[in-house]
Protein backbone atom coordinates (compact mmCIF):
# COMPACT_ATOMS: atom_id res chain seq x y z
CA UNK A 1 0.00 0.00 0.00
CA UNK A 2 1.10 3.60 0.50
CA UNK A 3 2.59 3.19 3.99
CA UNK A 4 6.13 3.38 2.60
CA UNK A 5 5.39 6.95 1.46
CA UNK A 6 4.13 8.12 4.85
CA UNK A 7 6.11 9.30 7.83
CA UNK A 8 5.88 7.58 11.20
CA UNK A 9 3.87 10.52 12.52
CA UNK A 10 1.42 10.34 9.61
CA UNK A 11 0.95 6.61 10.10
CA UNK A 12 0.35 7.11 13.82
CA UNK A 13 -2.22 9.82 13.09
CA UNK A 14 -4.02 7.59 10.60
CA UNK A 15 -4.19 4.74 13.08
CA UNK A 16 -5.47 7.01 15.88
CA UNK A 17 -8.19 8.41 13.66
CA UNK A 18 -9.15 4.95 12.41
CA UNK A 19 -9.52 3.83 16.03
CA UNK A 20 -11.58 6.93 16.84
CA UNK A 21 -14.01 6.15 14.02
CA UNK A 22 -14.40 2.51 15.02
CA UNK A 23 -14.80 3.15 18.74
CA UNK A 24 -16.55 6.52 18.87
CA UNK A 25 -18.57 6.80 15.64
CA UNK A 26 -19.52 3.33 14.36
CA UNK A 27 -21.45 2.38 17.55
CA UNK A 28 -23.66 5.47 17.13
CA UNK A 29 -25.01 4.11 13.82
CA UNK A 30 -24.87 7.61 12.37
CA UNK A 31 -24.32 6.30 8.84
CA UNK A 32 -27.41 4.08 8.96
CA UNK A 33 -29.54 6.92 10.28
CA UNK A 34 -28.23 9.24 7.57
CA UNK A 35 -28.96 6.79 4.78
CA UNK A 36 -32.51 6.23 6.02
CA UNK A 37 -32.81 10.03 6.34
CA UNK A 38 -33.73 9.69 9.99
CA UNK A 39 -30.90 12.22 10.42
CA UNK A 40 -30.80 15.33 8.23
CA UNK A 41 -27.22 16.25 9.05
CA UNK A 42 -24.51 14.45 11.10
CA UNK A 43 -24.19 17.19 13.72
CA UNK A 44 -23.21 14.71 16.43
CA UNK A 45 -20.36 13.45 14.24
CA UNK A 46 -19.10 17.01 13.75
CA UNK A 47 -19.30 17.75 17.47
CA UNK A 48 -17.34 14.61 18.35
CA UNK A 49 -14.71 15.31 15.71
CA UNK A 50 -14.35 18.83 17.05
CA UNK A 51 -13.89 17.66 20.64
CA UNK A 52 -11.39 15.00 19.58
CA UNK A 53 -9.34 17.41 17.44
CA UNK A 54 -10.20 16.03 14.00
CA UNK A 55 -11.64 19.18 12.45
CA UNK A 56 -9.48 21.70 10.63
CA UNK A 57 -6.42 19.49 10.44
CA UNK A 58 -4.79 21.88 7.96
CA UNK A 59 -5.89 25.05 9.82
CA UNK A 60 -3.46 26.90 12.10
CA UNK A 61 -3.73 26.30 15.84
CA UNK A 62 -4.10 30.05 16.31
CA UNK A 63 -7.63 29.74 14.93
CA UNK A 64 -8.54 26.45 16.58
CA UNK A 65 -7.21 24.08 13.93
CA UNK A 66 -4.64 21.32 14.38
CA UNK A 67 -1.72 22.96 12.54
CA UNK A 68 -1.11 19.90 10.37
CA UNK A 69 -1.35 19.78 6.57
CA UNK A 70 -3.21 18.59 3.49
CA UNK A 71 -1.68 15.11 3.68
CA UNK A 72 -3.36 14.59 7.05
CA UNK A 73 -6.66 15.80 5.60
CA UNK A 74 -6.37 13.27 2.78
CA UNK A 75 -5.55 10.45 5.20
CA UNK A 76 -8.53 11.31 7.40
CA UNK A 77 -10.82 11.53 4.38
CA UNK A 78 -9.83 8.08 3.15
CA UNK A 79 -10.49 6.54 6.55
CA UNK A 80 -13.83 8.35 6.80
CA UNK A 81 -14.76 7.09 3.33
CA UNK A 82 -14.63 3.54 4.66
CA UNK A 83 -17.77 4.51 6.57
CA UNK A 84 -19.55 7.12 4.45
CA UNK A 85 -19.01 9.59 1.63
CA UNK A 86 -21.36 11.96 3.41
CA UNK A 87 -19.21 11.95 6.53
CA UNK A 88 -16.16 12.72 4.37
CA UNK A 89 -17.83 15.93 3.26
CA UNK A 90 -19.15 16.79 6.72
CA UNK A 91 -15.72 16.44 8.36
CA UNK A 92 -13.94 18.14 5.48
CA UNK A 93 -16.19 21.17 5.04
CA UNK A 94 -14.75 23.00 8.08
CA UNK A 95 -11.33 22.76 6.40
CA UNK A 96 -12.45 23.61 2.85
CA UNK A 97 -14.31 26.70 3.99
CA UNK A 98 -11.90 27.26 6.87
CA UNK A 99 -8.91 27.59 4.55
CA UNK A 100 -10.69 30.41 2.72
CA UNK A 101 -11.50 32.15 5.99
CA UNK A 102 -7.99 31.63 7.32
CA UNK A 103 -6.24 33.06 4.27
CA UNK A 104 -8.61 35.80 3.17
CA UNK A 105 -10.60 36.65 6.29
CA UNK A 106 -10.03 39.55 8.64
CA UNK A 107 -9.03 38.81 12.26
CA UNK A 108 -12.57 39.68 13.29
CA UNK A 109 -14.07 37.27 10.74
CA UNK A 110 -11.77 34.48 11.87
CA UNK A 111 -12.62 34.99 15.52
CA UNK A 112 -16.34 35.17 14.88
CA UNK A 113 -16.71 32.40 12.31
CA UNK A 114 -13.60 30.24 11.94
CA UNK A 115 -12.92 29.50 15.61
CA UNK A 116 -16.42 28.12 16.41
CA UNK A 117 -16.36 26.05 13.20
CA UNK A 118 -13.12 24.42 14.33
CA UNK A 119 -14.77 23.49 17.63
CA UNK A 120 -17.77 22.00 15.87
CA UNK A 121 -19.98 24.64 17.44
CA UNK A 122 -21.06 26.18 14.13
CA UNK A 123 -21.79 24.57 10.77
CA UNK A 124 -20.65 26.22 7.54
CA UNK A 125 -21.74 25.38 4.00
CA UNK A 126 -20.72 26.68 0.61
CA UNK A 127 -23.26 28.29 -1.71
CA UNK A 128 -21.81 28.18 -5.22
CA UNK A 129 -23.89 26.18 -7.71
CA UNK A 130 -27.02 27.64 -9.26
CA UNK A 131 -29.76 26.28 -11.53
CA UNK A 132 -28.01 27.70 -14.60
CA UNK A 133 -24.39 27.59 -13.43
CA UNK A 134 -22.39 24.69 -12.03
CA UNK A 135 -18.99 24.08 -13.54
CA UNK A 136 -19.21 27.46 -15.29
CA UNK A 137 -19.14 29.64 -12.20
CA UNK A 138 -18.64 32.74 -14.33
CA UNK A 139 -22.24 32.23 -15.39
CA UNK A 140 -23.79 32.59 -11.94
CA UNK A 141 -26.69 35.03 -11.63
CA UNK A 142 -26.73 35.79 -7.89
CA UNK A 143 -25.92 39.48 -7.52
CA UNK A 144 -24.52 41.53 -4.68
CA UNK A 145 -25.16 45.26 -4.96
CA UNK A 146 -23.40 47.74 -2.67
CA UNK A 147 -25.75 49.86 -0.56
CA UNK A 148 -23.83 52.00 1.90
CA UNK A 149 -22.31 49.78 4.57
CA UNK A 150 -24.16 46.74 3.26
CA UNK A 151 -24.50 44.56 0.21
CA UNK A 152 -27.92 43.46 -0.99
CA UNK A 153 -27.72 39.89 -2.29
CA UNK A 154 -30.40 38.38 -4.51
CA UNK A 155 -30.33 34.99 -6.18
CA UNK A 156 -30.80 31.26 -5.85
CA UNK A 157 -28.32 28.54 -4.91
CA UNK A 158 -28.67 24.78 -4.96
CA UNK A 159 -26.94 21.58 -3.85
CA UNK A 160 -25.51 23.00 -0.62
CA UNK A 161 -24.20 19.98 1.25
CA UNK A 162 -25.17 20.71 4.83
CA UNK A 163 -27.45 23.56 3.83
CA UNK A 164 -30.26 22.29 6.05
CA UNK A 165 -28.17 22.55 9.20
CA UNK A 166 -25.71 25.35 8.37
CA UNK A 167 -25.40 28.37 10.62
CA UNK A 168 -23.78 30.43 7.87
CA UNK A 169 -22.77 30.16 4.23
CA UNK A 170 -19.91 31.28 2.03
CA UNK A 171 -21.91 32.73 -0.85
CA UNK A 172 -20.37 33.47 -4.25
CA UNK A 173 -22.06 36.40 -5.98
CA UNK A 174 -21.54 38.79 -8.87
CA UNK A 175 -20.38 42.26 -7.88
CA UNK A 176 -19.29 43.37 -11.38
CA UNK A 177 -21.40 41.79 -14.16
CA UNK A 178 -19.08 43.03 -16.91
CA UNK A 179 -15.91 41.42 -15.51
CA UNK A 180 -16.93 37.71 -15.59
CA UNK A 181 -14.48 35.77 -13.39
CA UNK A 182 -12.97 38.97 -12.03
CA UNK A 183 -16.39 40.23 -11.06
CA UNK A 184 -17.09 37.50 -8.50
CA UNK A 185 -16.94 38.01 -4.73
CA UNK A 186 -17.45 35.86 -1.64
CA UNK A 187 -19.66 36.83 1.29
CA UNK A 188 -20.15 35.36 4.75
CA UNK A 189 -23.93 35.16 5.03
CA UNK A 190 -25.59 34.06 8.26
CA UNK A 191 -28.80 32.08 8.01
CA UNK A 192 -30.74 34.59 10.11
CA UNK A 193 -29.81 37.42 7.76
CA UNK A 194 -32.69 36.23 5.59
CA UNK A 195 -31.49 33.09 3.82
CA UNK A 196 -34.38 30.71 3.19
CA UNK A 197 -34.20 26.98 2.57
CA UNK A 198 -36.49 26.56 -0.42
CA UNK A 199 -36.15 22.80 -0.75
CA UNK A 200 -34.42 19.73 0.61
CA UNK A 201 -33.28 17.49 -2.22
CA UNK A 202 -34.04 13.78 -2.21
CA UNK A 203 -30.83 12.16 -3.45
CA UNK A 204 -29.82 8.81 -4.91
CA UNK A 205 -27.06 8.54 -2.31
CA UNK A 206 -25.07 10.93 -0.11
CA UNK A 207 -28.12 11.08 2.14
CA UNK A 208 -28.37 12.73 5.51
CA UNK A 209 -26.22 15.65 4.38
CA UNK A 210 -29.07 18.15 4.24
CA UNK A 211 -28.54 19.04 0.57
CA UNK A 212 -30.64 22.14 -0.04
CA UNK A 213 -31.79 24.81 -2.44
CA UNK A 214 -31.42 28.29 -0.98
CA UNK A 215 -33.23 31.51 -1.70
CA UNK A 216 -31.61 34.90 -1.19
CA UNK A 217 -34.16 37.66 -1.66
CA UNK A 218 -32.63 41.07 -1.06
CA UNK A 219 -30.60 39.74 1.83
CA UNK A 220 -28.72 42.59 3.49
CA UNK A 221 -25.19 41.60 4.43
CA UNK A 222 -22.80 43.98 6.24
CA UNK A 223 -19.80 45.12 4.22
CA UNK A 224 -17.68 43.64 7.03
CA UNK A 225 -18.82 40.21 5.81
CA UNK A 226 -17.16 40.55 2.42
CA UNK A 227 -14.48 37.85 2.35
CA UNK A 228 -11.28 39.23 0.89
CA UNK A 229 -11.83 42.00 -1.61
CA UNK A 230 -14.39 42.66 -4.31
CA UNK A 231 -13.52 40.67 -7.41
CA UNK A 232 -11.42 38.14 -5.47
CA UNK A 233 -14.04 35.41 -5.48
CA UNK A 234 -12.57 33.38 -8.34
CA UNK A 235 -9.16 33.36 -6.66
CA UNK A 236 -10.66 32.28 -3.34
CA UNK A 237 -12.68 29.53 -5.02
CA UNK A 238 -9.62 28.06 -6.71
CA UNK A 239 -7.72 28.19 -3.45
CA UNK A 240 -10.26 26.29 -1.36
CA UNK A 241 -11.45 23.86 -4.06
CA UNK A 242 -8.09 22.11 -4.35
CA UNK A 243 -8.31 20.66 -0.86
CA UNK A 244 -11.98 19.86 -1.33
CA UNK A 245 -11.34 17.90 -4.52
CA UNK A 246 -8.54 15.88 -2.98
CA UNK A 247 -10.46 14.98 0.16
CA UNK A 248 -13.66 14.01 -1.60
CA UNK A 249 -11.73 11.76 -4.01
CA UNK A 250 -9.86 10.26 -1.04
CA UNK A 251 -13.23 9.33 0.43
CA UNK A 252 -13.95 7.28 -2.69
CA UNK A 253 -10.61 5.52 -2.27
CA UNK A 254 -11.64 4.60 1.26
CA UNK A 255 -14.95 3.19 0.05
CA UNK A 256 -13.21 1.32 -2.78
CA UNK A 257 -10.66 -0.10 -0.36
CA UNK A 258 -13.35 -1.40 1.97
CA UNK A 259 -15.37 -2.80 -0.93
CA UNK A 260 -12.37 -4.72 -2.22
CA UNK A 261 -11.73 -6.14 1.25
CA UNK A 262 -15.30 -7.41 1.36
CA UNK A 263 -15.00 -8.86 -2.16
CA UNK A 264 -11.72 -10.62 -1.34
CA UNK A 265 -13.14 -12.20 1.82
CA UNK A 266 -16.31 -13.26 0.05
CA UNK A 267 -14.50 -14.77 -2.95
CA UNK A 268 -12.30 -16.78 -0.57
CA UNK A 269 -15.30 -18.48 1.03
CA UNK A 270 -18.05 -18.55 -1.60
CA UNK A 271 -17.99 -21.50 -3.98
CA UNK A 272 -19.41 -21.97 -7.47
CA UNK A 273 -19.14 -25.11 -9.58
CA UNK A 274 -17.20 -26.75 -6.78
CA UNK A 275 -14.48 -24.09 -6.65
CA UNK A 276 -13.88 -20.93 -4.64
CA UNK A 277 -14.69 -17.76 -6.55
CA UNK A 278 -11.10 -16.63 -6.09
CA UNK A 279 -9.95 -19.56 -8.25
CA UNK A 280 -11.65 -18.08 -11.31
CA UNK A 281 -9.35 -15.73 -13.22
CA UNK A 282 -12.32 -13.59 -14.23
CA UNK A 283 -12.52 -12.60 -10.57
CA UNK A 284 -8.94 -12.82 -9.28
CA UNK A 285 -7.42 -10.90 -12.22
CA UNK A 286 -10.06 -8.19 -12.02
CA UNK A 287 -9.53 -7.92 -8.27
CA UNK A 288 -5.82 -7.37 -8.91
CA UNK A 289 -6.63 -4.63 -11.42
CA UNK A 290 -8.99 -2.87 -9.03
CA UNK A 291 -6.56 -3.00 -6.10
CA UNK A 292 -3.86 -1.57 -8.36
CA UNK A 293 -6.15 1.27 -9.47
CA UNK A 294 -7.10 2.11 -5.86
CA UNK A 295 -3.43 2.12 -4.81
CA UNK A 296 -2.52 4.31 -7.78
CA UNK A 297 -5.32 6.72 -6.93
CA UNK A 298 -4.08 6.98 -3.36
CA UNK A 299 -0.56 7.78 -4.54
CA UNK A 300 -1.83 10.49 -6.91
CA UNK A 301 -3.71 12.04 -3.99
CA UNK A 302 -0.64 11.99 -1.75
CA UNK A 303 1.53 13.49 -4.48
CA UNK A 304 -0.87 16.38 -5.02
CA UNK A 305 -1.27 16.94 -1.28
CA UNK A 306 2.49 17.02 -0.70
CA UNK A 307 3.03 19.47 -3.54
CA UNK A 308 0.37 21.75 -2.08
CA UNK A 309 1.95 21.49 1.37
CA UNK A 310 5.25 22.59 -0.15
CA UNK A 311 3.66 25.70 -1.59
CA UNK A 312 2.99 24.55 -5.15
CA UNK A 313 -0.25 25.49 -6.91
CA UNK A 314 -0.52 21.87 -8.14
CA UNK A 315 -3.72 22.39 -10.13
CA UNK A 316 -2.76 19.70 -12.65
CA UNK A 317 -1.86 17.20 -9.96
CA UNK A 318 -5.10 17.91 -8.09
CA UNK A 319 -7.16 17.46 -11.25
CA UNK A 320 -5.41 14.19 -12.09
CA UNK A 321 -5.93 12.85 -8.59
CA UNK A 322 -9.57 13.94 -8.47
CA UNK A 323 -10.75 12.19 -11.61
CA UNK A 324 -8.55 9.11 -11.34
CA UNK A 325 -9.04 8.40 -7.64
CA UNK A 326 -12.77 9.11 -7.56
CA UNK A 327 -13.35 6.89 -10.60
CA UNK A 328 -11.07 4.13 -9.26
CA UNK A 329 -12.99 4.02 -5.99
CA UNK A 330 -16.35 3.91 -7.74
CA UNK A 331 -15.26 1.14 -10.13
CA UNK A 332 -13.88 -0.89 -7.22
CA UNK A 333 -17.25 -0.69 -5.45
CA UNK A 334 -19.07 -1.67 -8.64
CA UNK A 335 -16.76 -4.66 -9.15
CA UNK A 336 -17.12 -5.78 -5.54
CA UNK A 337 -20.90 -5.75 -5.87
CA UNK A 338 -20.55 -7.90 -9.00
CA UNK A 339 -18.44 -10.43 -7.07
CA UNK A 340 -21.03 -10.75 -4.33
CA UNK A 341 -23.86 -11.00 -6.83
CA UNK A 342 -27.40 -10.86 -5.48
CA UNK A 343 -26.45 -10.56 -1.81
CA UNK A 344 -24.33 -7.52 -2.69
CA UNK A 345 -27.44 -5.84 -4.06
CA UNK A 346 -29.10 -6.05 -0.64
CA UNK A 347 -28.40 -4.06 2.49
CA UNK A 348 -26.73 -7.07 4.12
CA UNK A 349 -23.50 -5.45 2.94
CA UNK A 350 -22.70 -1.74 2.55
CA UNK A 351 -21.87 -2.12 -1.15
CA UNK A 352 -25.19 -0.91 -2.50
CA UNK A 353 -24.88 2.23 -0.37
CA UNK A 354 -21.25 2.69 -1.39
CA UNK A 355 -22.33 2.51 -5.02
CA UNK A 356 -24.97 5.20 -4.51
CA UNK A 357 -22.68 7.38 -2.40
CA UNK A 358 -19.47 7.25 -4.42
CA UNK A 359 -21.21 8.04 -7.70
CA UNK A 360 -21.74 11.67 -6.76
CA UNK A 361 -18.00 12.33 -6.37
CA UNK A 362 -17.60 11.91 -10.13
CA UNK A 363 -19.91 14.90 -10.49
CA UNK A 364 -19.44 17.39 -7.71
CA UNK A 365 -16.57 19.76 -6.86
CA UNK A 366 -15.92 19.68 -10.60
CA UNK A 367 -16.94 16.66 -12.68
CA UNK A 368 -14.46 14.14 -14.06
CA UNK A 369 -14.78 15.85 -17.43
CA UNK A 370 -13.87 19.22 -15.94
CA UNK A 371 -10.86 17.67 -14.17
CA UNK A 372 -9.61 16.22 -17.46
CA UNK A 373 -10.04 19.62 -19.06
CA UNK A 374 -8.05 21.28 -16.26
CA UNK A 375 -5.28 18.69 -16.44
CA UNK A 376 -5.00 19.08 -20.22
CA UNK A 377 -4.87 22.85 -19.96
CA UNK A 378 -2.09 22.69 -17.38
CA UNK A 379 -0.12 20.27 -19.58
CA UNK A 380 -0.11 22.81 -22.40
CA UNK A 381 0.70 25.66 -20.03
CA UNK A 382 3.72 23.72 -18.75
CA UNK A 383 4.84 22.94 -22.29
CA UNK A 384 4.63 26.59 -23.29
CA UNK A 385 6.63 27.65 -20.25
CA UNK A 386 9.29 25.00 -20.89
CA UNK A 387 9.70 26.06 -24.51
CA UNK A 388 9.70 29.77 -23.69
CA UNK A 389 6.49 30.38 -25.60
CA UNK A 390 4.32 30.90 -22.52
Amino acid sequence: MSDVFLTAEELAFRDRYRKFLQEEIVPLKIVERMDSEATEYPTEFIRRCGRAGYLGLAIAREWGGQGLDTVHEVLASEETGVLSTGLVCARGMPTYMGKALERYGTPEQKEKYLVPVMKGEKIVAEALTEPVAGSDLAGIKTKAVRDGDHYVITGEKRFQAGGIGADFFLVLAVTDPAARHKGLSFFIVERDMGVTVEEKYQLLGFRGMGASRLGLKEVRVPRANLLGEEGQGWEIFNYLIRTERLCEAAGNIGAGREALRIAAEYSDTRKAFGRKLRDFQAISFRLAEMVTAVDAGRLLLLRAARKMDRGAWAMKEVAQAKFFASEAGYRAVDFALQVLGGIGYTNQYPLERFLRDTRVVLIYTGSSEIQRLLAAREIYNELLRETGRG
